[in-house]
C-alpha cells in the first residue's frame, strides 16, 4: 500500500520528515534510510552533533532544545511527518532536579503542541510493549504517558511498542554484553525468567518505514517484535555464546530486584536511570498482540543471536559504540561551562483550574510560606519580584511573557535579581504547563543560571528550591483531594 498523499507530494516535492532524537542509536540508523525517500530534518539536543558535517549530505542536522517551545515550533516548520525517539535518561543540564518521567511529559507536550501548530500529519513514536497485568514498571508507564501526551493535541500518532531493541550502540544489548564479559558467574532474580520479544534495529526501522506517511491506516498502538520470544536468562546465555565465553548463569529462587539493579549498575557503568528502568521491566511477561505492522515485518525478521552479532565489533569483540558517544564529552563540557539548572515537578491540578491559576497561586503562596524572610510582589502585568523582606533586596525578577502564554501554559523570563547571573547568554524561564486534559500541571525552571558559586548554590538555593516545590506539591495534592 503506497503512502497517503502529503502536502509536499501534492506540489511535486519530497515529503519532509523530522526525526526528534536523531543522534541516538535508533535515529542514527534511521535517518539515512529515510533520506532515500524523504527530505530529512534531524533534530538533536546536542550542539556538538549539530555542528558536525553530514557525510552523505542527505540529512539536514539542526540543534533543537525540545524544552524550548519556540525552538520546537521552528524545528517542525514545514514538516509533513515526524518520528519521535526522545527520552530523558541522559542529563541535559549541569544540575537536574527532575525525574525522567516528568521531563518526558514536558518534552512530549512541547512536541505535540508544535506538531499541531505546524499541521504535522503524523507522529511515529517508539514506545514499549505493555504487560498484560495491572503492574507497570515506571519505564513502561512513562512510555504510555508519552503516547497519551503526543496524541492529546490532535495530531495522529502511530505508537510502535517494542521491547528490547538490538542494534549497534543500544544500551540494552550493551548491558547484556558487559555483564557477560565482566562476571564469570551471573546470579539472576526470578524475574529474569519473564518472556519478551526482542527486535533487531533493522526490523524496527522496517516497521517505521512501513507506517510512515500512512496516518489513517496506522493510527494507534502496534506491538512489534523479532523472530522469537526469549527470557532475559536466555538472552544472557546467547550473549555469552556470541562472545565465545563460558559463563555460569543461575536463576535464584529469591533475589531482590534492587540488588540485581545495583549489581548491574556497578559492573556495567551504564547510567543509573537506564539500568533501573531495564531491571524494573523484568517482573512480567510482555505478550505481543498480533497486528498488521507485525505481520508486515515478520517475514525476514532477525533472530536475537543474529541481531546481537551486529552489535559486536568483530576485531575487539566489544560492543560497538553508541553514535552519541563521540560528542557526549563535548556536550558534558558545555553543560559544565554553562552551569545551568533544570527543575521540573509534577503537581496534581485541583478540579476546574489551569496553569494560569497555578502560576498565580504559587507566587502568592511563596510570599506566605517563606514570610517574614521572603516576600513576593505581583504587578498588574503579572510580572513577579521575589525579595528579601529586610533589608529590601530583590532576589529574582520574573517577567510574564504574555505573547507566549495561555491559560494552559504560562511563561516567565528570569530577567534579573541577586540570585540570577546577569551576563547569562540565554535567559532562564519559569513555566507552568497543563497537560493530559488538566490531569497535571508541570512547574518547570529551564536554563536558569545561578549567580551564586556552584559550591554555594548546591547546598543553599538549590536545596531550598527543591524543598519548597515538594511542599507546594503536597499543598496542591491536599486541595485536589
Amino acid at each position: 500500500m503506497p503512502p497517503e498523499t502529503s502536502r509536499a507530494q501534492r506540489t511535486g516535492q519530497r515529503a519532509r520528515v523530522a526525526v526528534a532524537g536523531a543522534s541516538g542509536f535508533i535515529g542514527s540508523a534511521l535517518c539515512p534510510r529515510l533520506a532515500e525517500q524523504y527530505e530529512v530534518i534531524a533534530l538533536t539536543r546536542s550542539p556538538a552533533r549539530a555542528r558536525l558535517p553530514e557525510r552523505a549530505g542527505l540529512v539536514t542536522w539542526q540543534h533543537c532544545d525540545l524544552f524550548d517551545n519556540q525552538a520546537v515550533h521552528t524545528g517542525l516548520a514545514g514538516v509533513d511527518y515526524a518520528v519521535y525517539l526522545v527520552h530523558s535518561l541522559a542529563p541535559s543540564s549541569r544540575l537536574t532536579q527532575a525525574s525522567p518521567r516528568d521531563m518526558d511529559l514536558v518534552l512530549a507536550d512541547n512536541f505535540a503542541r508544535a506538531a499541531a501548530a505546524n499541521d504535522v500529519q503524523q507522529i511515529i513514536f517508539v514506545s514499549g510493549v505493555m504487560p498484560q497485568g495491572f503492574r507497570f514498571s515506571p519505564l513502561l508507564w512513562s512510555r504510555r504517558e508519552v503516547e497519551m501526551v503526543l496524541a492529546s493535541r490532535g495530531t495522529p500518532v502511530t505508537a510502535l511498542r517494542a521491547s528490547l531493541v538490538v542494534g549497534p550502540g543500544g544500551t540494552g544489548p550493551d548491558l547484556l554484553l558487559d555483564l557477560i564479559r565482566r562476571l564469570p558467574i551471573l546470579l539472576l532474580p526470578p524475574a529474569a525468567g519473564s518472556l519478551t520479544r526482542p527486535i533487531a534495529l533493522t526490523d524496527l526501522i522496517r516497521a517505521i518505514l512501513h507506517c510512515l506517511g500512512r496516518p489513517n491506516a496506522f493510527h494507534g498502538a502496534f506491538d512489534v517484535g523479532g523472530a522469537e520470544q526469549l527470557s532475559y536468562e536466555q538472552m544472557l546465555r546467547q550473549s555469552a555464546a556470541a562472545l565465545g565465553l563460558r559463563r555460569l548463569v543461575l536463576r535464584m529462587p529469591w533475589m531482590p530486584t534492587r540488588l540485581a539493579s545495583l549489581t548491574a549498575r556497578l559492573i556495567s557503568g551504564a547510567p543509573a536511570p537506564m539500568i533501573g528502568a531495564i531491571v524494573e521491566s523484568l517482573p512480567q511477561d510482555t505478550l505481543m498482540q498480533d497486528n498488521p505492522v507485525q505481520q508486515a515485518i515478520a517475514p525476514g525478521a532477525m533472530r536475537f543471536a543474529d541481531a546481537l552479532a551486529t552489535t559486536i565489533d568483530p576485531v575487539t569483540r566489544r560492543p560497538r559504540p553508541n553514535p552519541r558517544a563521540s560528542v557526549r564529552e563535548l556536550d558534558q563540557d558545555s553543560m559544565r561551562d554553562q552551569s545551568r539548572v533544570r527543575s521540573i515537578q509534577r503537581v496534581i491540578l485541583p478540579p476546574g483550574q489551569n496553569a494560569g491559576w497555578v502560576a498565580g497561586n504559587y507566587f502568592r503562596w511563596l510570599g506566605t510560606c517563606l514570610w517574614p524572610l521572603v516576600i513576593t510582589r505581583i504587578d498588574p502585568s503579572g510580572s513577579i519580584e521575589v525579595c528579601i523582606n529586610w533589608p529590601r533586596l530583590k532576589l529574582l525578577s520574573l517577567v510574564h511573557i504574555v505573547a507566549e502564554s495561555s491559560p494552559e501554559h504560562e511563561v516567565y523570563l528570569i530577567r534579573g535579581g541577586l540570585l540570577a547571573r546577569a551576563n547569562a547568554a540565554k535567559q532562564g524561564r519559569f513555566e507552568f504547563q497543563t497537560l493530559l486534559e488538566g490531569r497535571y500541571t508541570m512547574t518547570a525552571i529551564h536554563d536558569y543560571a545561578p549567580a551564586l558559586p556552584w559550591y554555594l548554590y548546591l547546598p543553599t538555593q538549590a536545596f531550598v528550591h527543591l524543598r519548597v516545590m515538594r511542599w507546594y506539591q503536597r499543598r496542591l495534592a491536599r486541595l485536589a483531594r
